[in-house]
């Protein structure tokens, strides 16, 4: 079995003896790996100091050097940092004379160096981490302060709250908070606060441009928290708004069925976003509206109007469909709702 094992590489001036000390100290941090001893003595010339230069080369590990001629002493460290080895100079740790007593013994006073580095580093790490938080923090709440406070989409009463100023905080909240799908979401939907109530009621938008760029700001939402059902029925409406007779709109419907099948909030806009839409003849999602259908009539029955108010703007298409699915669960409802529906 292979054993573990780090070069150690003791280097000085004059003669080795003196560094056995040194080289025990740092044996003794690693007690579970050997420590592979390469002693070069005499190092005071710059042929010696490549001999050093390509040991370490072959063998990369750790350097403990105690040389006096601060030239040779500086070319050592360069070599050390352009080889990614630890370096660390015996004569530096000698003359620490406020962190060691001048007497104490090479292993004593290495032990004591790398015990304050450790504690340097942690004093130094957990400062980098306050100042990460406390960044963190500033730039939850700044979103959160500038964000406005409006009705949650999709209910109808958000168009009357919504004005300018609540426009542009939403935008400069949704900036900051960058990667925050929710805020992005807020700001879609004050550009286009009426777009439930014309859904609801079949219209289409007037304002083009402010749907464009409030599409834009939803897909980046739908992009940051796709798991928001809410930002793709948001999403699905918003295309659906530009043009009801594109089939753009219902890749988002069908991610908002995936991602929040039983959200009570969401079925009445996104029953009439599928009964207008011309795609209802797709398999997958007539089974996914119809138990949205089969959930109003038989849990939430208070919400029946709701089916009534898709099936009256629904497309031929749909109402082919809603035929089916409400004639074979209420049949009287049905009949209601042929009888509202306007003829086209």
């Amino acid at each position: 079995m292979d054993q573990t094992y780090f070069h150690l590489h003791l280097v000085t001036d004059g003669v080795e003896e003196g560094l056995a000390s040194a080289g025990e100290a740092v044996a003794k941090l690693y007690p579970h790996v050997s420590a592979i001893e390469h002693i070069h003595a005499l190092v005071r010339s710059s042929d010696r100091l490549r001999e050093v230069g390509a040991a370490l080369e072959r063998n990369p590990g750790i350097v403990l050097y105690r040389i006096g001629d601060p030239e040779i002493a500086h070319r050592l460290e360069r070599k050390c940092r352009a080889l990614r080895c630890p370096s660390l100079s015996l004569l530096k740790l000698a003359s620490r004379g406020d962190a060691v007593e001048q007497s104490s013994s090479y292993g004593e006073m290495i032990s004591l160096h790398l015990k304050a580095r450790s504690r340097t580093g942690f004093r130094v790490g957990s400062a980098i981490f306050g100042i990460m938080l406390a960044a963190a923090s500033l730039w939850t709440l700044s979103a959160e302060v500038l964000r406005p406070r409006l009705a949650s989409f999709p209910a109808a009463a958000a168009a009357a709250a919504v004005t300018p100023s609540e426009r542009a905080r939403a935008e400069l909240a949704a900036k900051i908070g960058l990667v925050r799908g929710d805020l992005w979401a807020d700001y879609a939907m004050t550009l286009v606060p009426q777009l439930p109530q014309e859904i609801a009621k079949g219209g289409a938008l007037a304002t083009a441009g402010g749907v464009e760029v409030a599409r834009a700001a939803a897909e980046k939402a739908a992009s940051l928290a796709p798991h928001d059902s809410r930002i793709w029925v948001l999403l699905s409406g918003v295309a659906s708004a530009l043009d009801r007779r594109t089939s753009a709109s219902d890749g988002a419907l069908r991610m908002s069925y995936y991602t929040g099948p039983n959200e009570l909030a969401l079925m009445p806009l996104r029953l009439s976003l599928a009964a207008r839409s011309k795609t209802i003849v797709d398999a997958d999602l007539q089974l996914l509206v119809g138990q949205e259908i089969r959930t109003i009539l038989t849990r939430k029955p208070e919400m029946k109007n709701w089916i009534l108010l898709a099936y009256r703007n629904a497309s031929p298409e749909g109402k082919v469909f809603f035929d089916s699915a409400v004639g074979a669960l209420d049949p009287t409802l049905l009949t209601g709702a042929r009888a509202a529906a306007p003829a086209k």
